[in-house]
């Protein structure tokens, strides 16, 4: 991949080096080192990524231009606990049983219906500041 125009090349610098999430910097950096004529496969070494994941990047850059670096909304594992519907749910559990944490997790996946760890239950409970005695 070769990239003629300077601005692009100065804000794939900056990308690089200033860019918001690491996602960003990662991929102007190996968008980078391919204008340089660093091979794919030692990208992706690089990197420690998969050469389809480079390739990927490189199509994107191609197709979408600098836009291709920026995080995109709704990728990743979806929450399966959402704060406005579950959390006076999971208040009202925990207070009614606030020295069995585990009979409130059993009771909280009952009423929801969603199939989730303890772990997850007890993640919501500190994210969103949630014991036996707060509201």
């Amino acid at each position: 991949m070769k990239i003629i125009d300077e601005q692009i090349l100065k804000q794939l610098i900056d990308i690089r080096d200033n860019g918001k999430s690491k996602k960003e910097r990662t991929r102007a950096g190996a968008i980078l080192l391919s204008n340089n004529g660093v091979h794919l496969n030692d990208i992706a070494k690089i990197f420690t990524v998969t050469t389809r994941s480079v390739f990927g990047w490189f199509k994107d850059f191609k197709d979408e231009g600098l836009l291709s670096l920026k995080y995109k909304e709704g990728r990743g594992r979806k929450l399966l606990l959402n704060a406005d519907k579950h959390k006076e749910i999971i208040q009202k559990h925990m207070t009614n049983h606030s020295h069995q944490p585990k009979t409130a997790f059993a009771l909280t996946v009952d009423e929801i219906g969603i199939k989730m760890s303890y772990d997850t239950f007890k993640l919501f409970l500190k994210k969103h500041s949630i014991s036996a005695t707060n509201g």
